[in-house]
């Protein structure tokens, strides 16, 4: 058992070489981020387009911005988890890259529920690849008293990635009504829902070189594969500190996906915003906070881990995910447009930090031979518990629970509360161990 009022030592710093090729990397992988999300929630922009001409309902959509994509994502992440443990990380990454973006492009060609519904299961594979490998991968180029930093850079591909595909979306559906790819071949034609489906699964592909050019980092301090079993008693061990992040992840993304599947229908629905409104605020909204939460949150979490030690890192959570509880409230007051896409940049500043700061805190309790494992684990919750229930669970609330399929709004803010107070209540344990650890070191400076 670690002695939480003890700090642990940190490092020396990098050679000069290493930490230059390391964020190389953080900035490759961090763009890898941005279109695997970008991929991802595009079709949160269009789902009413998409639901007219495939004649789907909002579960069927729902399914689709949610159950479609996590199911297989939640189920290969274990696996990809494992094999980033043992295999090279940047093949891994590459072959990843590829297939959802490949998948994106069929999802615009997509001829009814079935067939969008199987290349969104394609798409979450593709991706379960990406955070695990590249988690692992960055922190092997990196000493403890840059990972926080360098996985909050990371980390920036999906807060530009969340608010990024409303914004890029937005000003595509703008060119491509204006006509600009009218006379591209093969996609002419196409509905513009599905033109942008095409259009935003070109950019990984194009970014498979320079992937392929980082080098593969010597994995620090291991000794080969942990047994399943071994890998058990580390998640469960400081009263199960690990195990609880994993799973505060998949509870948290109850709202995060909640919130960001339904914000932009109901901007549009009960604010008569237009795409390029919605993509314009929300981008500003999320991707403003969350770029402040995630450089922010990982470097003061370094500046924790170096002045009083890195267990007390989890204390930043209290903060969190509080703002979160702040941020869901919020949602069931707003009376503009402006004001729900404030009230979701005050959720994502909490979530998103949480997130990054969450990600140091496993990856320094578990020895290198299970980091992609557990970064797996957690993207195993956030898929099953997340993405799976989160856009689905909002218009069975606002169905069963205010009534009717438009009260949205009450049934959003329902969804984020419940998911933020029940994350706040999972992962109170270790962060009142943190505490105690900082205040033991706070009276000894």
């Amino acid at each position: 058992m670690i002695n939480p009022t003890a700090p642990r030592s940190l490092p020396s710093s990098e050679p000069s070489s290493s930490l230059a090729a390391g964020w190389y990397a953080v900035i490759v992988l961090c763009i890898a981020l941005l279109i695997s999300y970008t991929d991802r929630l595009i079709i949160n922009l269009v789902v009413d387009p998409i639901r007219n001409e495939l004649e789907l309902t909002d579960i069927e959509i729902s399914l689709l911005q949610g159950a479609g994509f996590a199911i297989i994502f939640a189920l290969a992440g274990l696996p990809c988890g494992r094999l980033a443990d043992s295999v090279n990380r940047r093949n891994l990454i590459a072959g990843g890259v590829l297939l959802w973006s490949a998948a994106t492009i069929v999802c615009g060609l997509a001829s009814d529920f079935w067939s969008f519904f199987g290349a969104r299961i394609a798409v979450g594979l593709g991706e379960a690849a990406l955070v695990p490998a590249a988690s692992s991968l960055i922190i092997d180029f990196f000493s403890p008293r840059r990972r926080g930093t360098a996985l909050g850079l990371f980390s920036l591909g999906a807060t530009f990635g969340a608010g990024g595909a409303l914004l890029i979306g937005g000003l595509l559906l703008g060119w491509i009504g204006a006509g600009w790819f009218t006379h591209v071949p093969l996609i002419g034609e196409l509905a513009p829902w599905r033109q942008l489906m095409v259009l935003v699964g070109v950019p990984g592909i194009v970014l498979l070189p320079f992937i392929i050019s980082i080098p593969e980092p010597a994995r620090r301090n291991s000794s080969g594969l942990l047994r399943l079993w071994s890998v058990f008693q580390r998640l469960i061990a400081d009263r199960g500190t690990v195990l609880r992040v994993c799973l505060v992840k998949g509870v948290l993304a109850i709202g995060d996906n909640g919130l960001f599947a339904w914000m932009p229908t109901l901007l549009q629905r009960s604010y008569g915003m237009t795409s390029m409104e919605v993509g314009s605020y929300l981008a500003l909204a999320v991707s403003v906070s969350g770029a402040t939460a995630a450089v922010v949150g990982g470097a003061l979490s370094d500046w924790f881990a170096r002045r009083w030690g890195v267990q007390t890192r989890v204390v930043l959570l209290l903060g969190c995910y509080l703002l979160t509880i702040a941020g869901a409230s919020m949602v069931f007051f707003v009376g503009t447009g402006q004001q729900a896409a404030l009230a979701l940049g005050i959720w994502a500043f909490g979530s998103i930090g949480g997130y990054v700061i969450g990600h140091v805190v496993m990856q320094e309790s578990v020895p290198s031979e299970m980091r992609a494992t557990t970064i797996a684990l957690s993207l195993t919750f956030i898929g099953l518990i997340g993405i799976g229930l989160g856009p689905t669970l909002v218009p069975l609330v606002a169905e069963h629970g205010f009534g009717g399929g438009e009260a949205l709004q009450p049934a959003m803010g329902t969804v984020g509360l419940f998911a933020a107070i029940l994350a706040f209540v999972v992962i109170w344990p270790p962060i009142r161990v943190g505490l105690v650890a900082l205040r033991s070191q706070a009276a000894k400076s």
